[in-house]
């Protein structure tokens, strides 16, 4: 599964059709839902909305025969929020909407397709049990010219949409220590933890200083018209369940040249503890050999590639891949995320490559909280 695949892609299409909107509508939020699709199918969903774009995934689950509980992919999707409280979702690839309803009173309920299986009725409540984590969010869009007195002046411009822990928990310390993990990968070390807004406010400050100091020390070389500079932050809730919190960072940016660079990152939170997992917290000492076997060949799966084809005929820029620190997980399982440069031409975007938790068994740290999750699977 090439989960999040397409996430910068996703953030540019947003980008392009939120730009200047109203930033100070109520139309924003984060919502984790749960509910059933028809009688039997379980289903959890985390949703984002930024003014008429919805994005999110959601993963469902049943009974198969009496004790066997079947727990299918984490799906992603992307959709529109019409007049206000209807939102439509289709699963990322797919032309059909897969979900038609309307978001209104902590619900979602509607109607769900889903390629050529019977149309079902759906029905989500907004739900936060102890182990998740309720959110808001936050949005800050502008630009400033290189130059105020020309007219085609070169700009600089700024998107930042900020999801950030709500003050309802049960534990504050908790909330306290996510807000710092937060702190520290949305805006780096050393950033003062203020209210949200202010803090997206005093980001984009520093930015066009940075641009405007960054130009006048490069204007006696470069042409003006590679200062048209472009930054985009954004986050997405990838897993909220079960003491486990995964928030994925989008970031894209330009700054002169052929190209801008995209790269995707993310946060693994323990919300038992408020503690950040690391791959040493998540995998055993001895399993990196393991891993880039099990990696390897699911890049192979994934892509097609047959055995007599090596990698680098395919290309990729190795032979063997080996497990990197950036990690996510999902109820699925545990994925590895190599951006551009790493293992692949820039063409090829961020490489995903998704484990399930069958074929990590042996891999995971027993006792640590994904070993946990991973039993529950």
């Amino acid at each position: 599964m090439l989960f999040r695949q397409l996430s910068i892609i996703t953030l540019l299409i947003i980008s392009i059709n939120i730009f200047g909107q109203n930033q100070n509508g109520s139309d924003k939020y984060y919502k984790r839902l749960e509910g059933k699709i028809g009688d039997n199918i379980n289903v959890t969903a985390n949703l984002v909305r930024l003014f008429d774009n919805v994005s999110g995934n959601y993963v469902y689950y049943y009974l198969e025969g009496e004790n066997d509980m079947y727990y299918g992919k984490t799906v992603e999707l992307v959709g529109i929020a019409e007049n206000n409280d209807s939102v439509l979702l289709r699963e990322f690839g797919s032309k059909d909407f897969t979900f038609k309803g309307l978001i209104r009173d902590g619900q979602y309920d509607g109607e769900w397709n889903h390629n050529d299986s019977k149309a079902l009725n759906f029905n989500m409540k907004e739900y936060y049990p102890n182990g998740s984590l309720p959110f808001e969010v936050y949005y800050l869009s502008s630009e400033t010219p290189l130059d105020k007195k020309e007219k085609d002046s070169p700009t600089a411009r700024i998107e930042l949409a900020l999801i950030f822990p709500s003050s309802e928990y049960f534990q504050p310390d908790i909330i306290d220590s996510v807000d710092n993990i937060i702190l520290d990968s949305y805006f780096g070390k050393g950033f003062v933890l203020r209210e949200p807004q202010q803090m997206l406010e005093d980001f984009e400050t520093e930015y066009f200083t940075n641009y405007l100091e960054q130009a006048k020390n490069r204007s006696q070389s470069s042409p003006k018209n590679n200062f048209n500079y472009e930054k985009q932050v954004n986050m997405s809730i990838i897993f909220n369940s079960n003491y486990l919190l995964c928030i994925e960072y989008l970031r894209y940016a330009y700054a002169g040249g052929s190209h801008g660079m995209s790269n995707l990152s993310y946060d693994i939170i323990n919300l038992d503890k408020g503690t950040k997992l690391s791959y040493e917290d998540v995998f055993d000492n001895a399993s990196d050999s393991l891993l880039s076997v099990l990696l390897t060949k699911q890049l192979r799966h994934n892509y097609k590639i047959p055995e007599e084809v090596s990698l680098k005929e395919a290309g990729f820029f190795v032979e063997t891949v080996k497990p990197n620190k950036n990690l996510f997980i999902s109820g699925e399982g545990v994925g590895f995320v190599y951006n551009s440069y790493e293992i692949a031409p820039y063409s090829r975007g961020a490489t995903t490559i998704l484990l399930n938790y069958e074929k990590l068994e042996n891999l995971i740290k027993v006792g640590s909280p994904i070993y946990k999750l991973s039993k529950h699977q």
